[in-house]
């Protein structure tokens, strides 16, 4: 699959790891999510002439919400329903004067005068077969402005409409999620859910190489108490876009602390023979650790989980976000068959991770490569010289 960028469809959609304060040249790997929104229009009349010559020959056409979250997306204007003044809004809306059953919401849009465009409607307001007011005011109105060029009536009643529709938008846009990702500075439900799994405060954002729209889109998982291995199956598989085995009760050896080992001449539980004593520094231990196994991989997908990697980084936050400290585990990079290929001189394999001395026997797919990743990156940081240091 390829890699691709975030976008805010509602379907399943790629994304793209480049959130703010993160290295915007890393790639997350074919996530289906909710999230980097693209808007769906950016401009006001003298900035899209051709979409405002459409309205204008063919209204009928057009959704209103749909038209109205087209302006809604300008950015350097408050959100329709949001301004406390009618002059910071782009547009004014109104109800056209009418007794019939109409067949679309938008009625006719002027976008000819001085001021802001104005948008025309049927079906919401005080006139109209299904407003409030009597029906002789409906054709009074009408009339006066069809026949005696005087809107005077239902210019007034427009003061109301025009807060009343875009309160009514509002309302509309509010409860739709996708919405939100519209404008750059919109992550109002991407929050909602970031709360689910206790990440809804902005110092928790941006920690690590996780992109937070992906996170974000793996809440099915994350905000369960308990965690299972098929929920970090579907995490890895999701995110790299590779096989994905998880192996449990991997045995291991956990080293005794120093004051808990069994020596000569000291009395306690730990020095009983039978009854606690121990021989050696370390007990063998099958239920405190696990392995993930990725693969079968092609031989660039090897490459980029080897050591040093930001995608190893990325797999590490991944199953740290989800296991927690409570597991110890290990990584197993299983490389298809046919790229199991003998060291070359020039070939850039790296010496101890993915080369061979010769050719390969085995007809089966190349799976040597099982290491800590952790223990890496701890080793790997204590060995970098500080801040402080001259």
């Amino acid at each position: 699959m390829s890699e691709e960028g975030f976008t805010d469809d509602v379907g399943a959609l790629p994304v793209r790891d480049g959130e703010a304060g993160q290295d915007s040249t890393d790639v997350c790997y074919s996530v289906p999510q909710p999230l980097q929104a693209t808007p769906v229009s950016r401009g006001l009349p003298e900035a899209d002439p051709e979409l405002w010559a459409q309205l204008v020959d063919q209204p009928f056409g057009h959704d209103l919400f749909m038209l109205l979250r087209r302006l809604d997306a300008r950015s350097d204007h408050p959100l329709l329903g949001r301004a406390p003044r009618p002059i910071d809004e782009p547009l004014r809306l109104g109800q056209e004067p009418s007794m019939a059953f109409a067949p679309s919401n938008v009625a006719g849009v002027d976008a000819s005068q001085d001021g802001p465009p104005r948008i025309s409607i049927y079906g919401f307001g005080l006139f109209g077969p299904n407003g409030p007011l009597p029906l002789h005011m409906t054709e009074y109105a009408r009339e006066r402005k069809r026949h005696h060029a005087d809107d005077t009536l239902s210019a007034f009643a427009d003061l109301f409409h025009h807060r009343l529709i875009l309160l009514f938008y509002r309302a509309w846009a509010d409860a739709q999620s996708v919405n939100s990702l519209d404008r750059p500075d919109g992550h109002r439900f991407v929050d909602y859910v970031a709360s689910l799994m206790n990440m809804g405060q902005p110092g928790l954002k941006g920690r690590d190489r996780i992109a937070d729209h992906a996170r974000t889109f793996m809440a099915g998982h994350l905000v369960r108490q308990t965690r299972n291995p098929e929920g970090l199956i579907q995490i890895l598989r999701l995110y790299f876009d590779v096989p994905v085995r998880i192996e449990e009760f991997v045995s291991d050896w956990v080293r005794i602390d120093e004051r808990q080992l069994s020596t000569l001449g000291h009395s306690g539980r730990n020095h009983r023979l039978g009854g606690g004593a121990t021989v050696g520094i370390a007990v063998r231990d099958a239920q405190s650790k696990f392995r993930v196994e990725l693969g079968p991989l092609s031989h660039q997908e090897f490459q980029e989980l080897l050591p040093g990697t930001r995608r190893l980084q990325q797999v590490v936050d991944w199953v740290r976000q989800y296991v927690g400290i409570e597991f110890a585990w290990e990584l197993r990079l299983l490389l298809r068959k046919q790229d199991a290929r003998g060291m070359q001189l020039g070939g850039g394999q790296q010496l101890g991770w993915g080369s061979w001395l010769g050719t390969r026997l085995q007809d089966t797919d190349a799976g040597d490569m099982v290491f800590q990743p952790e223990a890496l990156f701890s080793r790997s940081a204590s060995a970098a010289p500080s801040d402080s240091s001259s």
